[in-house]
């Protein structure tokens, strides 16, 4: 938990700010930037029209190339936002903050240290490709997002067992996100508690 008087706070709140205002900061429907995102931005109208939540259609049929979590996402904003490029961008610009923000809380946990903290997540704010994958409605942000929150709670979990659910959770959302490269959080897992094995050993 982030207290506003927390030594923490302010450098937080720096991150979480222009995090938001360089992701979300789309007021203006600008339209989609390539065919993937218009590719996927149909898929989620598709199913926000459609009575069917498990099957992601495409051109009306059934399309098994990804697993449905974003275009639900996809479709909510619709509802919310209306059918616009912005709404196609809503969830991946969100869940990008979000990465921002996990990205400082897991650095500081794994090296007690502020300033590598801070520019752990700071990095992620300089033009590139997160940068740019955050403005835009791919699958990619969204995964490391789950990939992200996965870590955090595996690293927090040696402290506190609850957050195995955590990791559980975001592993399985991370594998409806993006299929079998959700599996990472696992794989991640899996070697590095054979690592500690074999150093308590």
């Amino acid at each position: 938990m982030i207290h506003f008087r927390n030594k923490h706070f302010p450098n937080l709140l720096f991150l979480l700010i222009v995090s938001t205002l360089l992701f979300l900061g789309r007021q203006l429907d600008v339209g989609l930037s390539n065919y993937d995102d218009a590719y996927y931005a149909q898929k989620a109208k598709e199913m926000a029209a459609s009575e069917s939540i498990w099957v992601v259609p495409f051109n009306g049929d059934p399309a098994f190339d990804n697993p449905p979590l974003p275009f639900w996402l996809t479709a909510v904003a619709y509802k919310v936002f209306g059918v616009s490029g912005y709404a196609a961008v809503f969830f991946p610009a969100l869940m990008g903050v979000g990465t921002v923000w996990l990205t400082f809380l897991l650095a500081r946990k794994l090296f007690d240290n502020e300033f590598t903290a801070f520019l752990s997540a700071f990095v992620l704010l300089f033009p590139g490709f997160f940068l740019d994958s955050a403005r835009r409605g791919m699958l990619d942000i969204p995964l490391a997002f789950f990939v992200t929150l996965a870590m955090f709670c595996f690293v927090k979990s040696f402290a506190d067992k609850k957050y195995y659910l955590g990791f559980g959770s975001a592993s399985a959302l991370a594998v409806l996100t993006k299929s079998v490269l959700g599996f990472f959080p696992l794989l991640v897992a899996a070697v590095g508690c054979s690592i500690l094995r074999r150093d308590l050993v």
